[in-house]
This record gives structure tokens, sequence and C-alpha cells, in this order.
């Protein structure tokens, strides 16, 4: 029964690397917050009215924006959700306006999509320098 516990307990603890290894603990390049959207990972960040999406692969490389899209739902003052369409901005960059006041909080969930789909979706919770 001892062995049958140790056993169980080291499986979880490999399964648990595991888990820590495909998770991205570093810095955000551009001082927004880090998300996993299916095969990417997607930093958001929001200055003034601009929102931005930096896309990277599982490598950390720019992903060429060019045929991505995403759209954002965003938290608006009053807890009102507004849409957000976001285009590619050059780069690794998608970018949309955000012409409407929000409380407290910037809360977003984003929908990053490719030419063959949607890639998967992110939940932001950030600071905004607005």
């Amino acid at each position: 029964m001892r062995r049958l516990q140790i056993g169980i307990v080291t499986l979880g603890l490999v399964a648990g690397l595991g888990t820590a290894a495909l998770a991205h603990d570093h810095p955000a390049a551009n001082g927004g917050q880090i998300k996993q959207i299916g095969p990417y990972e997607a930093e958001l960040v929001v200055k003034g009215s601009e929102m931005t999406l930096h896309v990277l692969d599982e490598q950390d490389r720019k992903v060429d924006a060019s045929t991505l899209s995403a759209t954002a739902v965003v938290l608006a003052k009053g807890n009102e959700q507004r849409t957000v369409e976001m285009k590619p901005a050059g780069d690794n960059r998608l970018s949309g306006k955000v012409d409407f006041p929000v409380d407290g909080k910037f809360r977003a969930t984003v929908s990053l999509k490719t030419p063959k789909g949607e890639a998967g979706k992110g939940r932001y919770t950030l600071d905004a320098s607005r």
C-alpha cells in the first residue's frame, strides 16, 4: 500500500512538472498581460484608446499577424459588454480602438482567429494606462 501511495505522489509531481513546463513564466515584453490562446502566447496591452495584442509562437518567436484577427469582449463602465474588432497592425500585432470608458481594471475576453478558424480564447484583467 505504501508503494502505491508513493507511486501516486510521484506521478502527481511528474504531471505537475509537465504542466509547469507548458506555462510561460516570463515578464511581458510590452508591459501587458500574457495568456495562452490555443498554440499561441498572446500579450494584451492597453494604452489610451489603443488595445494591442502581441502574438508569439510556442518558441516565443513573433507570429506574422497579417492573416490573424481577434475579437475582444470588454467589460465597459456600468457592466456593459462592448465588442472591439482587432485587425493586423504590422509585425506580430493586432490592434483595435477602445472608444468607451471602463470601471477600474480593464477586463476582456479575446478570441483569436486564424485562416483555419478560432485558435482559442484568453481572459485578461489588467491595469490600463488610460
